[in-house]
């Protein structure tokens, strides 16, 4: 019986910034990098997002990109924390999360529009996909929102 080889994920080494396709059974496993042999990291939490580096976040990351805007107040925001906690756990590799705390970082949530929280921001290659003012009232709704975005690939 032949075994069917695993999906492969691009990701960017952060030493040398090469793109390397890496299958997806052995992104837990630390790849190192085909040009610079240095262990790849992918993330598998959400990783804070500050204004000094958020263009650098997006433009190297080259799968999905979820950026959530939230708020320490925000009730929504602590409902939906560890769904998108989960989702980066669950989908390192396809999917890295951007947490963006929107009183911290005033002008990223200003020059971004950001007027409510939670905000997500969906990036594909680098590139604005689209965005989700507010949260679904169903975490259901998000997980499919989320599915449907990893599985699209036009935009």
């Amino acid at each position: 019986m032949t075994e069917t080889p695993s999906a492969k994920i691009t990701v960017r080494c952060g030493n040398c910034l090469t793109l390397n396709r890496v299958p997806q059974d052995r992104i837990g496993s630390g790849p190192r990098c085909g040009s610079c042999k240095s262990v790849i990291e992918v993330p598998r939490q959400p990783v804070p997002g500050r204004a000094e580096s958020f263009d650098r976040d997006v433009a190297y990351w080259p799968e999905t990109l979820l950026v959530m805007f939230w708020s320490p107040w925000c009730l929504y925001c602590k409902i939906y924390d560890p769904l998108v906690a989960e989702l980066a756990r669950g989908k390192a590799g396809l999917i890295k999360v951007l947490k963006v705390d929107s009183e911290a970082e005033p002008y990223l949530s200003q020059r971004l529009s950001v007027t409510k929280t939670p905000t997500f921001l969906v990036y594909k290659n680098g590139v604005f996909a689209v965005r989700m003012d507010g949260a679904p009232k169903e975490k259901s709704q998000f997980r499919a929102w989320i599915d449907n975005l990893l599985n699209y690939t036009s935009y």
